[in-house]
């Protein structure tokens, strides 16, 4: 056993002490066999066991066990004799207490160490060995624990790592004969393992020991692997997963995760529950079989349940939510409900602990220094915000949000060299509630900040803003920097962060963050104020969409040219799509100012509105309108949404075919609105160059399409008419040459005369 800071610091060894592989002190304990006979007990020491103790040193066991300590070190005459380790122990008052399959064994101090070893119960070894779901690399680990006698189990608290190593156990030598080693001190248990040549193991027999946070060094590791070996035992040991690495500990260690399908893991335990509720239901009629495995696969197929499990905060939790099922399975459906859905109280406690903002399941502190707290926070933040984002934007953008807090917090600039000092693994340590755990999902390249439950990113933002408000200033600041971000992503992330907190605070978020976008002089901030209110909307709460809507008209009838653009963008968005008719009107009211001239908000908007279910016939109505209006305006806003609809498909069925191609087949008024169209796009100079390589397109889909062929041979004669034969037949005859397989294209030719 080690005992090395616990004990004098005195140089001088203890008396029966041997050197330990890492340079630590081990103090020689009793013979650990289980069970531990008297007559193993006093059995004559081994000439390796007996050490020879300096006459001078007065601090070991001195004469004869039954005289007092205090006479025996006042006796000048007194001198050591050598002795069973066992009378050491009790000379230091430690005793051997046998308890059935286990024994306790206090190591000779003032204040004891205590270690326990205890055989697992067999039976409950053989269910869990039944239910077990694999890891990944179980395989790996059962042969490192084969070949070696030693398995090291890298992972974190929570991840089934004691099952794993029980069962692998069970595998090497029998439900009956894996034991588990307890201690106070986990430094030291590995020493225990090791102490008297290994004579703790038995053979055949396994052992499982948690050494917590304590990674044990590479010699204590070799050593540990030759006792077991040379006894025939088979050691499992545990280490938390925190800064750890398995490759520092040879080639005993592999790293441990949670199995990778979760729902796996509640299949097996919750069919073990209803079985045994079965055997015990008070209402046998009413409970069989069959009616147990329809609730089974009930719960499994429920659509929450992916959620529910991917934000379990361990494997046991998981098993215990099977156990909290079975209770419902004579219920009605909705009983379900409590167990399934997630409350969002118990989201925002998890955003609390998370942030430490609780004492209550508070992790250990992880910044270093109360001066680069900021950052670390920031950091933490920023990940959870950032969910599904590359980790290198969640870092470069977390940089960001801590200097505006330190910023905030000195009233000064930020420092010039802004870093973190801390691992993010160790900030957001995965598999425990917020982060999910690494490889649970696809390889990601590059690697992703992944929310084990993206629900949890609403919380923290509801968190940060009501139980953080010295932070709402820095937020703000962040945003609007986020808004500016050379890529898109960014921006719309900023935009989602935005409606999140429109949700819980609109007026004040709204006046310093989104009115700020509304009028800003970028197409980018617009976007980003459209986006948050169609954020802000998908709440559904009856309040704030009317307070949505308010705002939106008070954009569109505004004169400022930037209000009216912002408006026409979120009109494209949810805030639209759920009235066409009357977003339709409002579109038609703000395309025929000039200030949008400029801008294709209105087109786009026009699009959206034509994708939504239902929404293609008031769509098309509306550009018929618009293409003949005296309005100069609407006719250009009209050509633009020819050029963003045109692209669009009907749908699988006729993947080739343009939906405004399919309308005009099918309704000759609308064949008249689509030949204004494209008269209007090839002629206007603004235009016509993205009009004539969309026209091409559909020439070039014609061949995959013979009604789509047969439609445009006669309908684009019709387009170019006098005034644009001559343009038609260039651009006809350059793409026959690029193109010289396209038949359309060549019969069209044909038809206008062109050589």
């Amino acid at each position: 056993m080690s005992t090395t800071d616990e004990l004098p610091t005195d140089s001088t060894p203890e008396p029966g002490t041997a050197p330990d592989p890492d340079g630590e002190t081990a103090a020689t304990p009793p013979d650990g066999t289980p069970g531990g006979e008297p007559e193993d007990r006093a059995e004559e020491p081994r000439a390796e066991d007996r050490e020879t103790q300096d006459p001078q040193d007065t601090r070991g066991a001195q004469g004869d066990t039954s005289t007092p300590a205090s006479s025996r070190e006042s006796s000048p005459a007194a001198r050591p004799e050598r002795r069973d380790a066992f009378e050491t122990l009790e000379a230091f008052h430690s005793s051997v207490a046998q308890q059935g399959n286990a024994y306790t064994l206090n190591v000779g101090t003032s204040q004891p160490v205590e270690y326990q070893q205890m055989s697992l119960d067999a039976a409950e070894t053989s269910r869990l060995h039944r239910l077990y779901q694999p890891a990944p690399h179980t395989t790996r680990m059962a042969d490192t624990l084969a070949e070696h006698h030693l398995l090291v189990l890298v992972g974190l608290r929570g991840s089934g790592r004691e099952t794993t190593g029980r069962v692998l156990l069970a595998d090497q030598c029998g439900g009956d004969r894996v034991g588990v080693l307890h201690g106070e001190e986990s430094a030291r248990l590995t020493q225990a393992l090791m102490e008297k040549g290994g004579r703790r193991l038995e053979r055949g027999h396994g052992v499982r020991v948690n050494l917590g946070t304590h990674s044990p060094g590479q010699n204590t590791l070799d050593v540990l692997r030759l006792r077991a070996r040379e006894r025939g035992a088979y050691v499992v040991l545990i280490v938390e997963d925190t800064r750890t690495d398995p490759g520092d500990l040879g080639p005993y260690a592999v790293h441990h995760r949670r199995p990778e399908d979760p729902a796996k893991v509640l299949a097996a335990h919750l069919g073990s529950a209803l079985a045994e509720h079965r055997t015990h239901c008070a209402d046998p009629g009413g409970c069989k079989r069959v009616a147990a495995q329809k609730f089974m696969d009930r719960v499994l197929a429920d659509v929450r349940l992916t959620g529910t499990l991917a934000a379990a905060p361990s494997v046991h939790w998981i098993v215990r939510l099977a156990k909290d099922l079975v209770p419902h399975l004579h219920g009605p459906e909705d009983a379900l409900d409590p167990l399934l859905d997630t409350p969002h109280g118990d989201l925002r406690s998890q955003a609390r602990r998370f942030l430490r903002l609780s004492e209550s399941g508070a992790e250990p502190a992880a910044p270093p220094s109360a001066a680069t707290d900021p950052y670390h926070r920031a950091l933490r933040i920023t990940y959870v915000l950032g969910h599904d984002l590359p980790l290198s934007d969640v870092i470069r953008t977390g940089t960001l949000l801590g200097t505006e807090v330190l910023r905030a917090e000195n009233r000064d600039t930020a420092p010039a060299r802004p870093v973190f000092e801390a691992d993010l693994d160790q900030l957001v340590p995965p598999g425990k509630g917020i982060a999910a755990e690494p490889g649970a999902g696809v390889t990601d390249n590059p690697r992703r900040a992944r929310l084990a439950d993206p629900e949890v990113m609403p919380a923290v933002v509801e968190v940060i803003w009501h139980d953080l408000p010295w932070l709402r200033e820095p937020l703000v600041q962040w945003l609007r920097k986020l808004a500016s971000d050379r890529l898109e992503r960014v921006r719309a992330r900023s935009a989602v962060i935005a409606g999140h907190l429109l949700r819980h605070d609109f007026d004040s978020v709204y006046r310093h963050l989104v009115k700020f976008w509304a009028l800003g002089n970028s197409v980018a901030d617009r976007r980003c104020a459209a986006l948050a209110m169609a954020v802000a909307v998908a709440a559904d709460d009856p309040w704030l969409t009317e307070r949505v809507a308010k705002q939106l008209t008070d954009w569109a009838g505004s004169p400022n040219p930037q209000f009216q653009d912002s408006a026409a963008r979120t009109y494209g968005t949810p805030v639209g799509t759920r009235d066409v008719p009357g977003t339709l009107h409002a579109l038609q009211a703000l395309g025929g100012r000039p200030a949008l001239a400029p801008y294709a908000s209105v087109a786009y908007s026009t699009a959206a509105l034509f994708l939504t279910t239902g929404g293609a016939g008031p769509v098309a109505e509306a550009l018929g309108r618009w293409i003949r209006s005296d309005n100069d305006n609407l006719p250009r806003h009209a050509v633009r949404s020819l050029l963003v609809l045109g692209p669009f498909a009907v749908g699988p069925e006729l993947p080739s075919r343009p939906t405004l191609a399919q309308q005009a087949i099918a309704d000759p008024g609308r064949e008249e609105t689509l030949l204004m169209l494209w008269q209007r796009a090839l002629i206007d100079p603004a235009h016509s160059g993205q009009a004539w390589q969309l026209l091409r397109q559909w020439l070039l889909a014609a061949d995959e399409d013979d009604e789509l062929a047969e439609f445009l041979e006669k309908f684009v004669p019709r387009v170019f008419g006098p005034r644009l034969r001559t343009r038609a037949g260039f651009h006809l005859r350059r793409w026959a040459r690029q193109h010289p397989e396209a038949r359309t294209l060549h019969r069209l030719l044909r038809t206008l005369g062109e050589p």
